[in-house]
């Protein structure tokens, strides 16, 4: 076993998100992860190292990621089809690729059954010869392939999130109304006459004045004491927000910094976003982060986890051909596979931190040593990256890159033939 640098990561398979009519979930991946869609793309919130706060990062930085994710939804969308249209029969394929459909006590259907089957469910039909058709070769495109999910350059860093400030802001109160002053009676003609009746009117006018301005400073008090409370209240939520929107601030400001200096920042931080790519096969990486420099260990499949098979339609579209590869077409599968496996590596690395200016990864596998019964590390080839020459490399249209050649453009220790055999290094 390598375990040259102290930090490994395990690459687990499997496609992280499904992207459905109802929104994007999380189907695998890391605890504490959550996800947010929007204008700029899909996210992933991830805990950020040593803080406890969280930071952000672009899950859908290739259109590669994105078309796995449609696949999967079309799969599932089939074998829902299936499972509400097909019903009266149970398919499958036998080795070679021909459809056979049984009951659902595993007895062959009648030829008459076969053939109302073919005119009222065809399309269902198709659709899971497609379907088996995508597993056995869709899963070959993803060892293959590999080198389409190299991030561009151009794909943002990791950057903290900004929590919101979820208190509340108070509401003013609801104040009572001040007491509407009463009407005054006025002076009549009788009451110049009358002098009774006028000292009756000013002390009535009087009694309602002075009852109408006990109650409305009694109720002023009220709706001042209430105000002044509301007043408190929002400065001591301001204080808070303030106080919040200032350590957000100041976090982001030290995920910014450690970003660009703090290297057990930097190695926790690669080590997260290595940990939440989907990948073809379980596959080990051991890595440092050392004054600018990353350096890592990828620890390859063995070829004969990769598939020995292809399919593909018939002429009549009524069932698969599938043949076995010929060991040439295998090795050289193989070694695409490789290569694409060290150039996705480097951009992640380059893309997760921008303070790296060179990445170098060697890549090897494990042979018996019968001499001794144990394992042992052959190294197959080994690449030195510098950001300076990585943008040659036209990463908006990953699809048009052969990774074996890409990786000749690069400092590059590596012995293969044209075949894709691989010799043993020396580091």
């Amino acid at each position: 076993m390598a375990f040259r640098f102290h930090r490994r990561v395990t690459l687990f398979p499997g496609v992280r998100l499904n992207i459905g009519k109802t929104g994007v979930s999380v189907s695998a991946g890391i605890r504490g992860a959550s996800i947010t869609a929007g204008k700029r793309g899909i996210y992933g919130n991830v805990g950020a190292p040593g803080t406890g706060m969280s930071y952000r990062t672009r899950l859908d930085r290739t259109p590669a990621h994105q078309r796995r994710l449609q696949r999967q939804q079309q799969r599932e969308q089939v074998q829902q089809q299936q499972r509400t249209e097909t019903r009266e029969a149970k398919l499958t394929l036998d080795e070679r690729g021909k459809l056979l459909l049984n009951d659902e006590q595993g007895a062959p259907l009648t030829p008459a059954i076969v053939r109302k089957l073919w005119q009222n469910h065809s399309a269902q039909i198709h659709a899971f010869l497609q379907k088996e058709l995508e597993r056995i070769n869709d899963d070959q495109a993803l060892l293959t392939e590999i080198h389409h999910d190299v991030p561009a350059l151009s794909t943002p860093p990791p950057e903290f999130e900004r929590q919101s400030f979820t208190e509340a802001k108070p509401k003013p109160p609801l104040l009572p109304d001040l007491p509407a002053e009463p009407a005054i009676q006025p002076k009549r003609w009788w009451h110049a006459i009358f002098n009774g009746l006028e000292r009756k009117r000013r002390t009535e006018n009087e009694q309602q004045q002075a009852e109408w301005r006990s109650q409305y400073e009694k109720v002023e008090q009220q709706r001042g004491v209430q105000t002044a409370h509301y007043e408190q209240q929002l400065q001591q939520w301001s204080e808070r927000k303030a106080q919040h929107d200032q350590e957000q601030a100041e976090h982001a400001a030290a995920f910014e910094q450690d970003l660009l200096e703090d290297q057990n920042f930097m190695t926790e931080l690669l080590s997260s976003e290595l940990a939440q790519l989907d990948w073809p096969r379980e596959t080990h990486v051991d890595f440092e982060v050392v004054n600018g420099v990353v350096n890592l260990d990828v620890d390859l499949p063995e070829p004969d986890q990769f598939p020995s098979r292809e399919a593909r339609f018939s002429k009549n579209g009524k069932r698969l051909l599938i043949k076995n590869k010929s060991a040439t077409q295998q090795r050289k599968e193989y070694a695409v596979h490789a290569h694409g496996v060290v150039l996705r590596l480097v951009g992640v690395v380059l893309v997760t931190l921008p303070a790296v200016n060179k990445v170098t990864v060697s890549a090897y596998t494990q042979q018996l040593d019968e001499a001794t019964g144990h394992d042992t590390d052959q190294y197959l080839l080994a690449v030195t990256v510098k950001r300076s020459e990585w943008g040659i490399l036209n990463l908006n249209n990953p699809e048009r890159i052969n990774p074996i050649a890409a990786l000749e453009s690069f400092t590059l220790n590596r012995n293969m033939t044209k075949t894709g055999i691989f010799h043993p290094i020396t580091l």
